[in-house]
């Protein structure tokens, strides 16, 4: 906070479901002044950072290391890492000073960002074979690497990421519910498509726009809503505008995360077009508010869109498959939206933290007894100390024994 994201909103849902069954969870993360002075929460702590450049809103801290206090001074059991910047370097320095065991969550895929470090493509494949070392260098110290879909797990087993499990998070499902069907008082009306999300290249909005107009061609009434903020805002209002698709769209911005509720419950389908992600929780959120999903076939997203079922799948290369699967969804929702719904509710925040707490019990058991780094000092220094006063006292009772036969002998 007060970033909203999929890393954002899961550590939020694990923290209440967490917490109401008696655990105890402590944040470490980077923020600014403002953050740290507004913070009410003494199992939050925030570190100063300054912000990533080409992507303001995510923070690098500045010394997180002193975090090892805090985790000895609570009396914690396990660090779980949910980044690779600081913060998570952090975690691998305090759970080798503590001996506490490590778990990594591998969020994002940030191998396929390299766009923000330079537009030059020879640059960015040089910079993704880097990313996948410093993952491989990252993630094998952590005692389990946890993952959220089994495209994930392929590629980090693929790269040389060892102890890799799927764990996926949870959609919360008080919140995100279906609400009532939409009923059209006449059949001009208009059907909307939403898209709700962080605004960024990566989610590849641009099939979804330079497919509008063929989708305009069938489903006469059709609009596309696009909520959410991010660095590539101005790219794509450029681009509807250029593309003479303005009227065909609405791009509200940021909203509160209050509000996200009420965009899924005025939508009749989601268009999910990302080659980025690594779970979906956006359209985990939209199957459980009763909405179908035509979504890319790339990475997690098939893991969960079924094609006939609760949406369909297209390729997220070609505008053409685009339109055609955002018509058939269109028209098939009805149909859909059962299977959107039960889809949804396997993927629960109580399900998906069963999982969780089962991958750290069994973390904690095989951990059992091993020391840090500081204790397996100070257990040295004990033994090279009990050592000299051993070989001390050997010597002090030899040379006792010489006086006293030195006395016989006199």
């Amino acid at each position: 906070m007060p970033n909203i994201d999929g890393v954002v909103i899961t550590l939020v849902n694990f923290k209440k479901e967490l917490e109401k069954r008696g655990h105890e969870l402590f944040i470490f993360t980077a923020g600014d002044k403002k953050a740290k002075e507004q913070n009410k929460d003494k199992k939050v702590f925030y570190y100063t950072s300054i912000p990533f450049a080409p992507y303001p809103d995510y923070k690098l801290a500045i010394m997180p290391y002193i975090s090892e206090r805090e985790i000895r001074k609570n009396n914690m059991d396990i660090i779980h890492s949910f980044g690779m910047g600081t913060i998570g370097m952090a975690a691998v320095t305090c759970s080798k000073l503590t001996g506490l065991p490590l778990i990594g969550t591998m969020p994002t895929n940030i191998q396929e960002a390299t766009h923000y470090i330079s537009k030059n493509k020879r640059i960015q494949n040089l910079a993704k074979s880097i990313a996948w070392k410093y993952m491989k260098l990252y993630y094998n110290q952590c005692d389990k690497t946890l993952v959220l879909s089994e495209a994930v797990a392929k590629l980090c087993r693929e790269n040389g990421i060892k102890n890799v499990e799927v764990t996926p998070w949870g959609v919360d499902l008080k919140r995100f519910r279906p609400g009532p069907e939409r009923r059209r008082k006449n059949k001009n009306e208009r059907i909307n498509v939403l898209y709700l999300g962080r605004i960024v290249k990566e989610k590849n909005l641009d099939v979804v726009i330079k497919s509008s107009l063929m989708v305009a061609e069938k489903i006469k009434n059709v609009h596309f809503t696009i909520v959410g903020g991010g660095p590539a805002e101005d790219y794509y209002k450029k681009m509807v505008k250029e593309g003479g698709v303005e009227h065909l769209f609405t791009l509200v911005g940021r909203v509160k995360p209050e509000k996200t509720v009420d965009y899924y419950h005025d939508a009749d389908i989601f268009v999910f077009p990302s080659i980025f992600e690594t779970q979906g929780l956006a359209g985990l959120e939209a199957m459980a508010c009763g909405l179908p999903v035509a979504g890319a076939d790339y990475l997690a997203i098939p893991e969960f869109v079924k094609d006939g079922y609760n949406g369909y799948l297209f390729d997220p290369f070609d505008a053409d498959d685009c339109a055609n699967k955002i018509v058939d969804t269109i028209e098939e929702r009805k149909k859909l939206r059962s299977g959107a719904i039960a889809t949804a509710r396997k993927y629960s925040v109580e399900k998906c933290t069963d999982i969780m707490l089962d991958a750290y019990y069994r973390v904690l058991e095989e951990r059992k007894g091993k020391k840090g780094v500081r204790e397996k000092i100070r257990s040295g220094l004990k033994e090279a100390r009990q050592k000299i006063l051993s070989v001390l006292n050997k010597i002090y009772i030899k040379r006792i024994q010489i006086l006293k036969n030195f006395k016989k002998e006199i």
